[in-house]
């Protein structure tokens, strides 16, 4: 993918995050600050023929018949995928990097402010991410007892949160056998205060209770409720956590005037991901049932913004 370059290169720095984030530079963690002090967060935005090439590929995608849609019937393959990341996690001698999710694709375009950009390092999407998880974790977090994360996967979230949070207890929560395998692996190896939950978000265990002073996280793990999502909401309306982050693609988010974002909506459509979400937020906002505290569109991968988020709370 990286063959011809724009002519001018930016730099994500502080301002720039700090802006994306409509925050304050002194906002940041300091190990937030580390990875963007450390990390090559050059780019080029995408433009000509280039383009034109991305665009086309998006195009064929959604012609194609190959795209899996999501729901109840894909667990196998979060089983398998999550297995892939343990055996390789334990075959590196328990080298975290192992568990960064094999849909993060290395060398790939990525959407930024109405755009694709070139980035120089591969890492620049995981690099993005860290970033951002410490600086919501900072935000939301303080005074948190209990981290619960529903879709838990590998665990890397929790183990962010731990890097803030050395005392905070945390519980990654999924529906994979292969991911509470994980998790329980990273309590061993880490020595950190972590557990495994069974969770299946289709269908909401109701007896399970939270702790008082909880707080909730989900990262790319309710795009794959589709339409369903409501069970999941409910349920955390009545368990009351003191803060809920998601991070996630927000249907409602695109402008479906400008061109990429018009095919991210086609994208989702035709993987059957989140749609509905941010409407019933505001909705409860609107009945006062909850108070949204943010919402902000960040950054994508190659076909969608994956990493908008919302953070809210139950009143």
């Amino acid at each position: 993918m990286n063959t011809k370059k724009a002519c001018n290169t930016y730099n994500l720095d502080y301002k720039f995050f700090a802006k994306i984030f409509n925050a304050k530079e002194n906002d940041f963690p300091s190990l937030a600050k580390q990875v963007i002090s450390k990390a090559n967060s050059k780019y080029q935005i995408v433009e000509g023929k280039e383009y034109d090439r991305a665009i086309l590929r998006i195009i064929k995608t959604l012609d194609s018949k190959n795209l899996k849609t999501s729901g109840p019937h894909r667990l196998n393959d979060w089983e398998k995928g999550w297995e892939e990341n343990l055996t390789e996690f334990k075959r590196s001698g328990y080298d975290l990097n192992q568990l960064i999710p094999k849909f993060v694709k290395e060398g790939e375009y990525i959407r930024f402010q109405d755009n694709f950009i070139d980035p120089q390092s591969n890492s620049f999407e995981t690099d993005f991410v860290i970033v951002m998880r410490y600086y919501l974790f900072n935000k939301y977090y303080k005074g948190i007892n209990t981290l619960y994360e529903f879709g838990a996967g590998t665990g890397l979230n929790l183990v962010a949160a731990s890097e803030i949070f050395p005392n905070m207890k945390l519980v990654g929560l999924d529906w994979a056998k292969s991911s509470i395998n994980i998790i329980n692996t990273l309590k061993e190896k880490l020595n950190i205060n972590i557990s495994a939950k069974f969770f299946d978000l289709f269908n909401p265990d109701e007896k399970y209770r939270l702790d008082k002073d909880s707080g909730v996280l989900t990262i790319g793990t309710l795009e794959q409720l589709g339409e369903n999502f409501k069970p999941f909401i409910n349920y955390l309306l009545k368990k009351k956590p003191k803060a809920c982050i998601n991070v996630e693609t927000l249907y409602e988010i695109y402008n479906q005037d400008n061109l990429l974002d018009y095919l991210a909506v086609k994208y989702l459509d035709k993987r059957n991901y989140l749609r509905g979400f941010l409407p019933y937020l505001k909705s409860l906002q609107a009945k006062k049932k909850i108070k949204i505290l943010d919402i902000r569109r960040t950054f994508g991968s190659f076909y969608h913004d994956g990493y908008s988020y919302i953070v809210w709370k139950p009143i």
